[in-house]
């Protein structure tokens, strides 16, 4: 198994959740664009399970956050923002509970 892929991929998943944290806490909405964008392929993959496919909501309730930031409603923005928080410690959540 090739491991560059896999880090790759949590790499861009942490980071698209340290930006949009940023972009949050310091009000910037863009921070928040570009963390929608990056945690695109990790929504992407968990999207091809027929169980799964409402997560393909995620990225949009993250640009939802940016568009709440834009207007200055920071209480709105964590509000659309926390379900991406939790689907990711979610999944971190049962990685380590299968380890």
């Amino acid at each position: 198994m090739d491991f560059l892929p896999l880090i790759i991929f949590w790499l861009a998943t942490i980071l698209s959740l340290v930006l949009s944290i940023i972009g949050l806490v310091k009000n910037k909405f863009w921070f928040l664009i570009i963390g929608a964008v990056l945690f695109l392929p990790f929504v992407y993959y968990f999207g091809g399970s027929p169980n799964t496919r409402i997560i393909v909501v995620l990225p949009l309730l993250q640009l939802g956050s940016a568009y709440a930031v834009y207007k200055n409603n920071k209480m709105m923005a964590w509000s659309l923002f926390s379900p991406v928080i939790m689907f990711i410690l979610f999944i971190i959540g049962i990685i380590l509970v299968n380890q």
